[in-house]
């Protein structure tokens, strides 16, 4: 996805020397966790095969361009992402508590009232996504894995399917 001319650069375009990605946090998911500027990040690094598949680089190339238009309380935050260097990257905000799924096996079963919560913020994000103008976003995937707990929030994430109705 290089490009010819540096000012047709992105806004989001990141630096990849500035992602310290730590070897050690491990993987989770199909995430690394890295540091950017001081602040803990989700780091989504396209696989190897992905460079010579042409459909799975227009696939990157629409989830950026999602990415972009998307700001909402209730959805994970896009940062910015590494596509004029391989490996190409998309970094997020860092989700410490994992995915609902995840949660729910540690915690086990869950009072009325925040399950009502935990409910009231992804259908927000839903929602959010749906009336997104002029193109709305389906999200194709609420599985608990696609859900992550940040700053007291369930929130969408991008990773898993989305697209554009």
């Amino acid at each position: 996805m290089a490009v010819a001319n540096p000012r047709e650069v992105p806004e989001y375009e990141l630096n990849p020397l500035e992602l310290q990605i730590r070897r050690s946090d491990g993987i989770k998911g199909s995430y690394q966790v890295a540091k950017w500027n001081g602040t803990k990040v989700s780091v989504k690094i396209l696989d190897k095969d992905c460079y010579s598949d042409p459909e799975s680089i227009n696939a990157f190339k629409h989830e950026l361009m999602m990415l972009e238009k998307v700001r909402h309380p209730n959805v994970v935050q896009f940062v910015g992402a590494v596509t004029q260097n391989i490996p190409m990257m998309i970094v997020s905000e860092y989700h410490p508590r994992g995915d609902l799924g995840t949660y729910l096996q540690k915690k086990g079963r869950l009072s009325a009232s925040k399950s009502l919560r935990f409910a009231l913020d992804i259908a927000r994000g839903m929602n959010y996504l749906h009336e997104c103008k002029p193109d709305p976003i389906i999200h194709c995937s609420l599985q608990p894995k696609c859900q992550k707990y940040i700053a007291g929030r369930w929130r969408p994430v991008e990773s898993c399917r989305f697209w554009f109705a």
